[in-house]
């Protein structure tokens, strides 16, 4: 029954984390790299721009900057990009999925990240198994004590 439990615990850790990774920016909305995580690369590649390191990826990353200084929020850029480039420049949630496994799977994370990654996927199952494996022992003493 613990096994089983401590299983469903890194299942939903590990379903909540790539949500997080792949859906929710780590930047503040208004920067750079908070706009370009919802932005296509316009490379040939499936990256998200977020991501993206090559020449065509720095230059929109620029162009977002620009736009930024001169006082445009999000939306008004994300509706530039839209308007200039069309709808291959905003992502769909399987291009952000695509663009997201296309960068784990090529290299772009060192050792040390992915070990810290899996460590701290282990110990935040681990805390949610203690909290599930407690709650279940105070249910179970309270239909006793009935």
């Amino acid at each position: 029954m613990k096994i089983k439990i401590f299983i469903l615990s890194l299942g939903i850790i590990i379903v909540f984390s790539l949500i997080k990774y792949v859906f929710w920016s780590s930047a503040a909305a208004d920067t750079v790299m908070g706009i370009s995580h919802n932005i296509a690369c316009p490379c040939e590649c499936p990256m998200v721009l977020e991501d993206c390191h090559m020449s065509c990826g720095m230059e929109w990353k620029d162009m977002i900057g620009k736009r930024l200084m001169a006082g445009a929020n999000k939306d008004e850029i994300e509706g530039y990009f839209f308007k200039r480039f069309g709808k291959e420049s905003m992502l769909t949630p399987l291009q952000r999925i695509r663009g997201k496994w296309y960068q784990i799977t090529r290299g772009g994370y060192p050792i040390s990240d992915i070990a810290l990654f899996i460590a701290l996927i282990l110990v935040w199952s681990g805390v949610l198994h203690l909290i599930i494996i407690g709650v279940l022992d105070y249910l179970e003493k309270g239909k006793i004590k009935t």
